[in-house]
């Protein structure tokens, strides 16, 4: 069957998406080292290639109870499948590339759905060329891929207010369905208050609560995530004991709520920055907001702030708990781009903004990011051209296509990114042509995830220096202790040290020690 006019239309708006999302996080995914929270996740993964145990999450042989196992499962099963016997960072952080472009895809259907197709267009655009797509989309850690579970459950729940009873229930076993995946993949935390955002919005505002209770299909739901995550955890449970998993993250240790804490700004001011440049959309997403307070800007404005709430009164304060509200906000942003004329003002605004970063990165790029970057500025001619015309909700849409393309090549740009990572990284690169595979390592005072991972082996991480003397002295022959190079004189004290790189300009150092020296008390007058 040809495709309509509209339908074309639709396809070409969806792979525009898409490839923007793939570049705008996809751009140095093999390249860009990786931090501590990264590596946890493809040495896990790894790990269970390694052993055969796909139940126990590990990490240099000691449980990883920290999150459930979804993310390390998707890693692993991609290195299985490529015959990868070390997970690379390119396949540990596929799945936050593939998820940003999934929760982009998500908005442009709920701007569709819920106003009309330009509205989901730039609401899709403006979810890949956001911050949170830059930071968070080139990261292995499992939020970015919770952050698309949750958003599907929210997409779910609209489609469901129109629909009939029959697809109403097959529709809400697909969102509890979608629940229980982001429950897998890092608590049912987000799910819970993204949904529970909607129904109350629904039950005091909208169809009223009779009606959201049977659209809810709540019994039948909390089965559907119970047969898919109960049986895990109860595993789990048999396999490492009651106690060691009751004491852990992955069983709620750390949830606790501070009724004290409500008024707490951290969400209202930090939040925005997840939205980049288009929080300077603010503005007019209030009138919008105010204006649609009974409809979908309402429903989804309500949402947002219900989780600033939830989120304020935890015991920790983190904005990537945040990131499954990209796409409801970017929906409102765009709504007001179409709606509000006031919103050409705040447009101009964000050009500039762009413009200016678009200007630092071909300072920083130089010739490498030439093309890029001139491609991105003349469509931002192309934007202020549309501004001139008064087509403003055009304007956004190139403009976003600027940003996404500066994106792409501020993937290329180090300085973009943690120096310590890089330093970090040749660091560990030089130690491993210097160190052979079986010689042990133990590191003090810096996070051991970088040395197992780059140099291929366990290595033991410690705070207290006592521990690393008592983990010396259990050791036979000679091993590699790794230490901040600020504190080498306070270790010389009861070390003798052997440089293993010879001195260096770096924030690291790494010595040869001999095992079995008593290193408990100053023994050693310098070195």
């Amino acid at each position: 069957m040809a495709l309509s006019r509209s339908g074309y239309q639709r396809l070409a708006a969806v792979v525009l998406i898409v490839l923007l999302g793939l570049a705008a996080a996809g751009r140095g995914m093999g390249d860009i080292p990786l931090e501590s929270h990264e590596i946890y996740v493809a040495q896990t993964a790894e790990n269970m290639l390694e052993s055969g145990d796909w139940l126990v999450p590990r990490l240099n042989g000691e449980y990883r109870l920290t999150k459930p196992p979804l993310s390390y499962w998707l890693v692993a099963g991609a290195g299985a499948v490529t015959g990868q016997a070390q997970v690379s960072p390119a396949l540990a952080r596929a799945p936050s590339v593939l998820a940003l472009v999934g929760i982009a895809l998500l908005a442009a259907w709920m701007g569709a759905r819920l106003f009309e197709p330009r509205v989901g267009l730039l609401a899709g655009l403006m979810c890949v060329a956001s911050f949170s797509a830059f930071k968070y989309g080139h990261n292995a850690r499992p939020d970015m891929l919770y952050a698309f579970w949750t958003t599907a459950v929210l997409a779910v729940w609209l489609a469901l207010r129109e629909v009939s009873p029959r697809q109403a229930r097959y529709g809400a076993w697909a969102m509890w369905l979608l629940f229980a995946l982001a429950t897998l993949t890092k608590g049912p935390q987000a799910p819970a208050i993204m949904l529970g955002g909607a129904v109350v919005y629904d039950g005091l505002f909208g169809t009223g609560w009779r009606a959201v209770w049977r659209r809810l299909h709540a019994v039948a739901g909390l089965a559907i995530v119970a047969v898919i995550v109960l049986p895990w955890y109860l595993w789990l449970r048999a396999a490492i004991g009651a106690t060691t998993l009751d004491d852990s993250q992955v069983s709620g240790a750390l949830l606790s709520v501070d009724i004290t804490r409500l008024f707490a700004p951290f969400y209202f001011l930090r939040t925005p920055l997840l939205w980049l440049p288009w929080a300077l959309l603010l503005p007019v997403a209030g009138l919008q907001i105010w204006r649609d307070r009974r409809g979908p800007s309402g429903l989804l404005a309500f949402g947002v702030l219900f989780a600033m709430a939830v989120f304020t009164l935890g015991p920790q304060y983190r904005e990537i708990y945040m990131l499954p509200w990209l796409a409801p906000a970017m929906v409102v942003f765009a709504a007001a781009l179409v709606r509000v004329p006031a919103a050409r003002v705040c447009v101009a605004l964000v050009l500039v903004v762009v413009a200016a970063g678009l200007a630092w990165l071909l300072y920083q790029s130089g010739l490498a990011g030439l093309a890029s970057v001139l491609v991105a500025l003349a469509v931002l001619v192309a934007a202020g051209h549309a501004l001139w015309q008064r087509q403003t909700a055009r304007s956004a849409g190139w403009v976003a296509i600027a940003f996404a393309i500066g994106l792409f090549q501020g993937g290329a740009v180090p300085k973009l990114w943690s120096s310590q990572r890089y330093e970090e990284l040749a660091f560990t690169q030089r130690l491993a042509g210097v160190v052979d595979a079986d010689t042990p390592v133990v590191v003090w005072d810096i996070d051991a995830a970088h040395y197992s991972y780059y140099l291929g082996r366990p290595a033991r991480g410690f705070e207290a220096l006592d521990r690393v003397c008592d983990w010396i002295g259990t050791q036979r022959g000679r091993l590699v202790l790794v230490y901040p190079q600020e504190r080498r004189a306070e270790l010389a004290q009861r070390l003798a040290l052997d440089s293993v790189l010879g001195p260096r300009d770096s924030e690291f150092q790494a010595s040869w020690v001999a095992a079995g020296r008593d290193c408990s008390a100053d023994t050693v007058s310098g070195s």
